[in-house]
């Protein structure tokens, strides 16, 4: 049985936090609520490990998922092996026993901001096809509107899932300014 708790509010409830926004490109990335996720294991065992909500809107297309820090962490192991410039990118130290409030506000802030650099790396040059006044040589005048689905297929760790829909629905979860 699995039961999911909303634990820490990354923001300190403050959802005036900004953000982080790539370029020009109409899109912001937002780190702000980590579930702690508790499933029984057996009679005398459990398991718990934090989610993180990650908030992304492109071009006005808000959603929300959610992503254990192992498996942004195996993402950029993956990633890494086809970009050798998200390698030098640091990526937050693991600590498992270590749930204390201020350590996860802490490597929330470091998520964030990781995971801002690991959509401009991995978008790469192809970025400005999106930035409406920047231009490489050889590029049309006219700049792409970037959507979520062409978002998403290109970077597909952000898609939505079936289970990333049901927990926004069992939180009552309410889109915030990003």
């Amino acid at each position: 049985m699995e039961h999911m708790h909303l634990v820490v509010n990354l923001a300190n409830e403050s959802s005036n936090r900004q953000a982080s926004t790539i370029a020009n490109t109409g899109i912001f990335i937002k780190i702000n609520k980590a579930l702690l996720i508790t499933k029984r294991q057996n009679f005398l065992l459990n398991e718990e490990y934090y989610k993180y909500a990650i908030e992304l809107k492109v071009n006005g297309e808000y959603w929300v998922i959610f992503r254990r820090f192992s498996e942004i962490r195996d993402e950029h192991e993956r990633m890494g092996k086809m970009c050798p410039n998200l390698r030098k990118e640091a990526f937050p130290p693991r600590s498992p026993f270590n749930k204390t409030d201020s350590f996860q506000i802490d490597r929330q802030q470091k998520l964030e901001t990781y995971l801002k650099n690991y959509i401009q790396i991995v978008l790469g040059e192809s970025l400005y096809q999106f930035m409406p006044n920047a231009k490489m040589p050889g590029q049309s005048d006219q700049s792409m509107k970037m959507t979520k689905s062409l978002f998403c297929e290109r970077l597909i760790f952000f898609q939505e899932t079936t289970e990333d829909k049901l927990n926004v629905q069992k939180l009552g979860w309410k889109s915030f300014d990003i």
